[in-house]
């Protein structure tokens, strides 16, 4: 169950860690990295942020560094973000967008018959 604490930590974290990817994190190059949402538990003990990688076929190499990252990526929240408890951060990929080009491939197949 989503809380009024709980929408505001994870706001705070996906601002913050906007702000981390822009400063701490070099992608590779002609590669846009975009926080899609950030999920905290009720009990705020953990947040999953979904992640977007643009072009497609660099999503696991940036998925890759930020899991190497993460550890100092949560280090450099903690400082900014004084709360009791930290949510332990956890990266995940958004698979939204290619389900989203997936079934608009199919449509337009289906529309070309």
């Amino acid at each position: 169950m989503r809380t009024f604490r709980s929408e505001r930590v994870a706001s705070l974290i996906h601002k913050e860690m906007g702000n981390f990817l822009l400063r701490e994190i070099t992608p590779p190059e002609g590669t846009m990295i975009t926080i899609s949402g950030v999920e905290v538990s009720g009990d705020l003990s953990s947040a999953e942020i979904g992640i977007s990688v643009l072009p497609e076929s660099e999503r696991e190499e940036v998925f890759n560094m930020l899991k190497k990252e993460q550890g100092r990526l949560q280090f450099l929240l903690n400082r900014k973000i004084n709360i009791k408890p930290m949510p332990r951060i956890n990266f995940v990929l958004d698979e939204g967008s290619e389900k989203a080009a997936r079934i608009e491939k199919i449509l337009l197949d289906e529309d070309n018959k």
